[in-house]
């Protein structure tokens, strides 16, 4: 018969592997695969060690966050105006029970963690940990000898797009290594929320956030770059004086020089197709009818002149569009809920955020290509949702790790 704390380790790894592989967005369906089984173990072990005690704050949260999911459907469902419900495939059903499946999923690691906050940041970190690890071990070996690991083509037989059609001298060939993910702007977005996670609750700048914030730049995702860099300068900017600092400061411009040179190559490389389709997105999106743009298509609803396309082929890029989410997380909320779903939603993160670390994150979040439907963003919701902020303080010993 295990003990109490050798049953609480194992709840806490089982939480650990639900999010790490939650997160993992590419490998879709098979995922469930994984995580029912571990939720349903979890859920066993939690009951055995636990007095049948249930954490009060985040069922709380499940409760609320799974009507305001259902209630911000009904528009569509119910057509009223401007929302639509234009995707056939796309049901009030698949929608709701999709959205509400992944919320449990969240919600059962905090009950098995009993709304512990240390234990969930060190489970953050572990998942944080497991992606980096695969990231830099892609790194180290393929810029030498040119092999890549690729992990989701071992999972889904798919290979990750980590090729860039770059190459500097003294270097040579630049490889944009994706980690568990297929592409690299996918990995630098999870791990941006994985670190907002972390430092909303724990604002501690320690080795491992910098690593995670060298990873996104070091992703060579030209947006990753741009969000990669406001971390990293946040951090300096935040960090006590010490000569290391100085140098970087100094060293700053060649840095961020080396950097946009590479970002601009791989601009180059695509040619224009890459930018104009993304323009035309935005084209298409601005170009909707005002109360469109003011309150959104709504959950089931998209832009009516690619809605014939995305539920027939699916290929969206026919009508020289990126995908829905290509120009950033704050378009699709623009598209979903329009500016007024947009507002709604900063101002939220905005007040329940407190300090400007968490700000930065979270408008960080925004622009990367991640969508607001996918796990990993409804991790960072629920625990925001959830918990409150842990503040920086004005002299942070987390500071002195940038020495």
């Amino acid at each position: 018969m295990m003990s109490n704390a050798k049953i609480s380790q194992v709840v806490f790894w089982i939480s650990v592997v639900i999010i790490f592989v939650g997160f993992m967005e590419n490998i879709n369906e098979l995922r469930y695969d994984i995580m029912i089984p571990l939720i349903a173990i979890g859920w066993v072990l939690h009951f055995t060690y636990s007095n049948h005690k249930i954490d009060s704050q985040s069922t709380k949260s499940f409760i609320l966050l799974s009507g305001i999911i259902a209630l911000i459907a009904l528009p569509s469902l119910l057509k009223i105006y401007p929302h639509v419900h234009n995707l056939i495939k796309y049901t009030y059903y698949s929608f709701t029970v999709g959205m509400i499946v992944k919320l449990f999923s969240v919600y059962s690691t905090f009950v098995f963690l009993k709304g512990d906050t240390d234990k969930l940041e060190r489970m953050i970190k572990y998942v944080l940990i497991l992606n980096l690890s695969m990231f830099f071990i892609q790194f180290i070996i393929v810029f030498p000898t040119g092999i890549y690991i690729d992990p989701l083509k071992l999972i889904t037989g798919e290979s990750s797009r980590y090729g860039s059609d770059i190459f500097v001298p003294l270097i040579g060939n630049i490889y944009r290594c994706t980690g568990f993910y297929e592409e690299p702007s996918t990995y630098a977005g999870f791990i941006v929320v994985l670190l907002a996670s972390k430092l909303y609750l724990n604002p501690k700048v320690d080795k491992l956030v910098i690593l995670s914030a060298l990873s996104i730049i070091l992703s060579f995702s030209v947006a990753a770059i741009v969000y990669g860099l406001i971390i990293i300068g946040y951090f300096l900017l935040r960090s006590k004086a010490s000569y290391l600092k100085y140098i970087l400061f100094l060293l700053s411009p060649l840095l961020v020089a080396a950097i946009a040179a590479i970002a601009i190559q791989r601009l180059t490389s695509l040619g224009g197709d890459a930018q104009d389709i993304r323009s035309n997105l935005n084209d298409m999106v601005f170009s909707q009818q005002l109360p469109v743009l003011i309150f959104g298509n709504g959950a089931l609803g998209i832009m009516s002149a690619a809605a014939h396309v995305m539920n027939t082929t699916g290929a969206i890029f026919r009508l020289g569009i990126a995908s829905l989410n290509d120009n950033g997380m704050w378009l699709f909320f623009i598209i979903k809920f329009g500016f007024f779903g947009l507002a709604t939603i900063t101002a939220y993160l905005f007040f329940k955020s407190k300090s400007l670390l968490n700000r930065i994150m979270f408008l960080v979040i925004f622009l990367t290509k991640l969508s607001f439907l996918y796990f990993g963003f409804i991790f960072y919701l629920f625990l925001v949702f959830n918990n409150k902020a842990v503040l920086e303080e004005p002299e942070n010993d987390a500071e002195s790790e940038i020495e």
